[in-house]
């Protein structure tokens, strides 16, 4: 029986305990009913489980649910992967099957597999003869950057198996192995990453061979032991989960055993005298309920010199930085602070409250000096949102119990409540609000000299605000934009604070000491808004933001002699951004009395403009003797080559702090990178070669001074 072009039949078959559905499609189907045999000619697509399939010409078995096909054949799955062949034989009801000269591409990290035969033994099962394996571009004429040539390769879920494989650059071959493993598909398998080499003055040589345990779906570990012929083993270790997006964490471990005696490493002054050597770190937010939130920060370290020494590789503190701010939102501390901070918090929000509880330990990675170091092991902070109490008036409350410890000094409790009635008074198109605080906090202490005592202190602060906006829209015809919003913000600001006695408290941190303050602060700030039309719908951004403000202390202006010098510095922040174009930040201080500009820092970045990127910070600061200039940016040439450098430089000792300069080439599937990096300590060169989806190679050359 024949049936007219673009006719449809559906098969119901039985494979098994598997119930599956297919549907042929083709512009000629011809049914034999005897013999229970469908032949389905031009532009045949066949589909179901998963599966679509295209070929000129099919024939299929009904009872026994075998399909042959006749090409070009190309097999589609739902994953985005696919399979071409000259000519291909399938059982549909286990999925196995064979293909005569085939190709396989892979979607996550583009892998390609081109083999004289491949058989499926099943979903995401198969064998491959003669094959070829890369990321570059198979189906060319011309040989690819590189690949793999194995006489035999096994898929199984994700990892594939090949039996005497050469590594070819273009058509040369380099390596040769017996067998060689590695994961290609989507579930992520145990085995060794790409090991890396270093040379240094200090570090000597060494090797680095991380190994990656895949231990479940949402749980892997990583080893990567780096041996050094002059400092030893430093063993790294980390851990990572991911349950879902409010529960996740990342534990990561370095140890060092350094048989290198220390001679000031960065000429701070400071030696150290440890031989065990070691950085923990750990990242953890945690779901508890949908109002209730478990976090972990863990930062503990044996001494400050070893985030400098150790800076490289996927474990150095750029990297670790990096990956905490991707994962958690949350960055390091500055790798040059003299303790680090590890903290535990719980955090609770129902309606206008929110409530934390935890603690906090200040670990001191300078030589001595870790038993005066106060910790507030122990910290509990309530804070109401702003309610409605009558008409015009509001009321908030913020209360806080903090355990303050060290073992040489002072510590215990510090408990503060600080309540607070404000009245919101517009008049016309000014907004006014006065308000009221009352500032009560309790102590008590344990005093170095083993004595106890309870102190107390009550002050009240006495705020009022009044602010006026004034608008105007420009419309604007240009690409995009459609409008301009310029937006003026004057306001007036008081702060009443009276004097009090606080000598005799502890002083465990600037808040124990609640100076007097009687000033009127004024400023004007500024807006520009800008709003465009895209494809999909309206959209603003700020485009400039100036704020420019001032304080005039009543204090001062009733004292004599240097002291009467009522007004404060003059404070501006400019903010300027056209998306993917320019970003700049440029704050400045200036002084009245003698000192003029006496702080300033620039931050601007700007794209497609002599350079394909460029970054530039200044940053200069008179009271603190800082001058500092740094340049940074990248262009490229060509289709392929990327020109990177950077440039850090104490402008006070006319001192180059840090430079390099590297060059990479970007391909189709692969990239090569050349870095030279000086530094007062040492001189570095670094090359690296990442063959896309399946890692890299580098090494590092390191010359002391």
């Amino acid at each position: 029986m024949k049936i007219p072009a673009l006719v449809s039949l559906i098969l119901i078959l039985w494979g098994g305990l598997a119930h599956a559905a297919w549907r042929i499609e083709a512009r000629k189907l011809t049914l034999y009913h005897r013999r229970h045999i469908a032949i389905a000619e031009g532009q045949v697509v066949i589909s179901g489980r998963g599966l679509t399939i295209f070929a000129p010409r099919a024939r299929y078995e009904m009872e026994t649910k075998r399909l042959w096909l006749w090409g070009p054949v190309k097999i589609l799955t739902p994953h985005g992967d696919w399979l071409k062949g000259k000519w291909a034989f399938m059982d549909l009801r286990s999925g196995e099957g064979k293909i005569e000269g085939a190709y396989l591409f892979i979607k996550k990290d583009r892998v390609q597999v081109r083999a004289r035969r491949m058989i499926r033994l099943g979903e995401d099962r198969y064998e491959a003869y003669q094959a070829v394996i890369s990321t570059c571009d198979l189906r060319c004429e011309e040989a690819p950057p590189w690949s793999f040539h194995a006489r035999k390769v096994e898929i199984r879920e994700g990892r594939a198996r090949a039996h005497w494989v050469s590594f070819w650059v273009k058509r040369f071959p380099l390596a040769l192995s017996p067998l060689v493993t590695m994961a290609i598909k989507r579930k992520r398998k145990s085995g060794f990453l790409f090991p890396r080499l270093v040379t240094g003055s200090r570090t000597g040589v060494g090797v680095e061979v991380p190994l990656f345990l895949a231990l479940h779906d949402s749980f892997d570990a990583t080893l990567s032991p780096l041996w050094m012929s002059r400092r030893g083993v430093l063993f790294s270790v980390e851990g990572r989960w991911r349950l879902s997006r409010d529960a996740q964490g990342i534990i990561r471990y370095r140890y060092l055993h350094d048989r290198l005696e220390d001679h000031d490493y960065n000429h701070d002054g400071i030696v150290r005298g440890n031989t065990s050597r070691y950085w923990i770190t750990a990242r953890v937010d945690q779901r508890l309920s949908p109002r209730t939130d478990l976090h972990l920060d863990l930062d503990l370290l044996s001494d400050r010199d070893f985030l400098e020494e150790f800076e490289g590789g996927p474990f150095g503190f750029s990297e670790t930085n990096r990956v905490y701010l991707k994962w958690f939102g949350r960055s390091l501390e500055e790798r040059n602070q003299r303790y680090r901070t590890s903290r535990l918090w719980l955090a609770h929000r129902r309606f206008n409250t929110y409530v934390e509880a935890g603690g906090a330990y200040r670990d001191w990675v300078l030589p001595g000096g870790q038993a005066t170091v106060l910790s507030p092991l122990a910290d509990i902070y309530l804070f109401s949102l702003t309610r409605p109490l009558r008409g015009p008036f509001t009321f908030n409350l913020g209360a806080e119990g903090t355990y303050w410890y060290r073992e040489e000094g002072s510590r215990g409790w510090r408990f503060h409540l600080a309540p607070e009635l404000a009245l919101n008074l517009p008049l016309g198109p000014l907004e006014n609000r006065l308000s009221y605080q009352l500032l009560h906090t309790r102590y008590a202490v344990d005093w170095d000299n083993g004595t106890t005592q309870d102190l107390t202190r009550t002050l009240y602060q006495i705020k009022a605000e009044s602010t006026l906006e004034f608008y105007r829209v420009y419309p604007l015809h240009h690409g995009d934009l459609v409008g301009l919003r310029h937006s003026l913000r004057p306001y007036l600001r008081y702060f009443y604070r009276p004097p009090k006695n606080q000598e005799d408290l502890p002083l465990w941190e600037s808040a124990d000491r609640l100076p007097p303050a009687h000033y009127l602060e004024y400023g004007l700030l500024q807006f520009l808004t800008a709003k465009s039309r895209p494809g999909g719908g309206p959209r603003y951004w700020d485009l400039m933001r100036f704020n420019l403000y001032q304080r005039y202390d009543f204090r001062r202006e009733a004292s004599a002699g240097e002291e009467r010098h009522p007004f404060s510095n003059l404070f501006s922040e400019l903010e300027i951004r056209f998306p993917s174009r320019l970003s700049l930040r440029y704050d400045l201080v200036y002084n009245f009395y003698g000192l003029g500009l006496t702080r300033q820092e620039l931050n601007l970045s700007w794209s497609r403009f002599l350079l394909d990127q460029v970054n530039v910070g200044y940053q200069r600061d008179k009271l603190r003797r800082i001058k500092q200039l740094n340049l940074s940016g990248r262009r490229r040439f060509g289709h392929h080559f990327i020109l990177h450098g950077a440039l850090s430089r104490n402008l006070i000792r006319q001192e180059t702090s840090s430079a390099s300069l590297g060059l990479t080439y970007e391909g189709s599937c692969f990239s090569l990178d050349f870095t030279l990096g000086v530094t007062p300590e040492e001189t570095r060169f670094s090359f690296w070669v990442n063959l896309y989806g399946l890692g890299g190679y580098g090494r590092q050359f390191t010359r002391g001074p």
